[in-house]
């Protein structure tokens, strides 16, 4: 049992990055193929994003995370922390952008829309932003850090059996 402590306990840094990465990136492809079917009517259901979008997300999460922890632990409503949420969404999405912009590898072009802000982001996601960061507040969060490495229950019971 003692060579497999280090197994025991809270998901470390990169386990919670790479859940919300992908998580981001399931996101990604089913609202994209949502919108075809919407606006398209595309029965192929056919989602698209960037490999970029999986560090974008990542680290967002992890952002999301102290977020979540500070607006909690001061007692914030959670229709407050959804406004945090979206400007925080507002802060990454045009950096981590504009970062990419500069490489040429920016995977989206708001540009068309009428509120966009150099084609990096546009104020006609603010609803979008603003849901998907108060499901982010009370599923994704929340349930991701409860996540750990460690026996399972009936490893447990094993466990207890034996001492």
């Amino acid at each position: 049992m003692e060579e497999n402590s280090l197994l025991i306990g809270p998901l470390s840094v990169f386990w919670r990055w790479y859940i919300y990465a992908l998580h981001g990136y399931a996101t990604e492809i089913i609202f994209t193929a949502g919108w075809e079917f919407v606006f398209n009517l595309n029965w192929k259901l056919m989602g698209n994003t960037s490999i970029w979008i999986m560090p974008i997300y990542g680290i967002s999460g992890l952002v999301c995370e102290q977020i979540y922890i500070a607006c909690k632990s001061r007692g914030m409503p959670l229709i407050l922390r959804g406004f945090v949420y979206l400007a925080w969404t507002y802060i990454w999405e045009f950096s981590s952008g504009f970062v990419l912009k500069q490489f040429d590898l920016c995977p989206w072009d708001y540009s068309h829309y009428e509120g966009d802000f150099m084609g990096l982001i546009t104020l006609e996601y603010a609803p979008l932003w603003y849901l998907l960061g108060l499901m982010l507040d009370l599923i994704v969060l929340p349930l991701t850090r409860q996540l750990y490495w460690g026996p399972t229950h009936d490893d447990f019971n094993v466990l207890k059996k034996q001492d």
